[in-house]
């Protein structure tokens, strides 16, 4: 059996988390909770079928994606690079 040297051994030999690895915030796991908890509750509840909960989360991550490029000066070249992907793939 052949030995690993120990700076090539994996993670789980030693049980530690290589340190490129992210970890959610807690405001991040708050907003997927959230996001998962209202989905759950339009299909059980409300009895809103699958489909439009589908249409509805990706039309609020569109948003979302948006307001967040034009908050962090995304460029426009890029923008209208992705709209013209979106609206041609529809």
């Amino acid at each position: 059996m052949t030995q690993q040297h120990p700076a090539t051994s994996s993670c789980v030999e030693h049980g530690t988390a290589p340190a490129h690895t992210r970890r959610l915030n807690g405001s991040e796991a708050i907003v997927i909770i959230v996001v998962v908890g209202l989905t759950a509750a339009l299909v059980a509840i409300a009895g809103v079928p699958s489909p439009d909960v589908l249409v509805l989360l990706s039309g609020a991550g569109l948003i979302a994606g948006g307001t967040i490029a034009l908050s962090t000066r995304f460029p426009l070249r890029a923008l209208r690079a992705a709209l013209r992907a979106a609206l041609t793939a529809a």
